[in-house]
């Protein structure tokens, strides 16, 4: 995310002769964020796809998995017991 940055902070020095033909380079800084917001939600989306659980309420899930565990062992106890 740091190389990120640092290359959008230099961008506007990129663009600067690009868009030469513009009045005082104004439409650079429309350019400028539009590639931005492009580059910093490719970055997002690289950081979810890296780790796509960490949105998910894991800790929840595993306490009910275990919960139904347990009470499915509990059922084989008793199942031993009538037979």
């Amino acid at each position: 995310a740091r190389l990120i940055s640092l290359w959008i902070y230099v961008l506007p020095f990129a663009l600067y002769d690009a868009f030469g033909g513009s009045w005082n380079h104004i439409a650079m800084i429309p350019a400028a964020s539009v590639i931005s917001l492009c580059i910093f939600g490719i970055e997002e989306l690289a950081i979810e796809l890296e780790e796509p659980f960490t949105i998910l309420p894991m800790q929840g899930f595993c306490d009910k998995i275990g919960a139904n565990c347990d009470e499915i062992v509990s059922w084989a106890g008793d199942a031993t017991a009538t037979v």
